[in-house]
């Protein structure tokens, strides 16, 4: 059974280490075995993990530091988790260098572009004209606005089968320019990234701006989990022969 790390939130008042129960789930119905990763300092542990790990969830979560992609924050800004950004970015760069397959979710995808170079809208409604409710009202579950899969040679339109499709949205920032080495697959009506991809297609590294984990049995979601362990197996597969 292939490692699936997934990472966490650190909770600066309580003093704990969170995840969403959905998150591990997924990976688990999906065949995976889930190794949640709290935000720790050590470099060289990260580094250790990565190497032992077969894939990567970056998971939801709050605000990611505008100093990583040197910009000030503006007002707007919410939570931000220092600890966390500075492990989920180095630990990313590890399995990418790796070529360990990476899934992105909400922030996570946020991250991943951060992570190779991108930089983030710090608040949709501040820095967008007329955009869409990204932060729904509603239960997670609920698909609450359109996208459109704007990349038939995607992992995303593999999956899906179509170009447009209804998601959850849980979030204020976006994608405001594209790290180098990744590609644009999917958008909002109001042209707010939605899926991103690396351009190597030797790769399965991945993010959506939706939570996929919050609607499991809804076609398509769930096997961008598949996809994971199934890359996963794959390289696990190669490293043994």
């Amino acid at each position: 059974m292939v490692l699936i790390g997934v990472t966490m939130s650190y909770d600066y008042n309580k003093n704990q280490a969170k995840i969403n129960e959905n998150f591990f789930r997924a990976i688990e119905l999906a065949g995976g075995l889930p190794v949640c990763i709290p935000p720790i300092r050590n470099e060289a542990a990260l580094k250790d993990l990565s190497k032992k790990l077969d894939g990567l969830v970056l998971s939801g979560g709050p605000d990611v530091d505008p100093m990583h992609y040197n910009e000030k924050p503006i007002p707007q800004l919410g939570n931000i988790d220092p600890d966390r950004d500075t492990a989920e970015i180095l630990i990313t760069r590890e399995m990418f260098d790796l070529k360990k397959p990476i899934l992105g979710i909400c922030r996570g995808t946020q991250v991943l572009n951060v992570a190779f170079g991108g930089k983030l809208i710090q608040d949709i409604a501040v820095c967008l004209n007329n955009p869409l409710k990204h932060d729904q009202d509603a239960p997670r579950w609920h698909k609450s606005h359109e996208i459109e899969i704007c990349e038939e040679n995607s992992i995303i339109f593999r999956l899906f089968g179509h170009r447009r499709l209804r998601v959850n949205s849980f979030h204020h920032q976006a994608i405001k320019e594209v790290a180098p080495g990744f590609k644009v697959c999917a958008t909002a009506p109001d042209e707010i990234i939605e899926a991103i991809e690396s351009v190597d297609k030797d790769r399965v590294c991945v993010g959506v701006q939706w939570h996929p984990e919050e609607m499991l049995c809804e076609p398509g979601f769930f096997s961008l989990f598949e996809a994971l362990i199934e890359a996963a197996e794959k390289a696990e597969s190669l490293k043994v022969t």
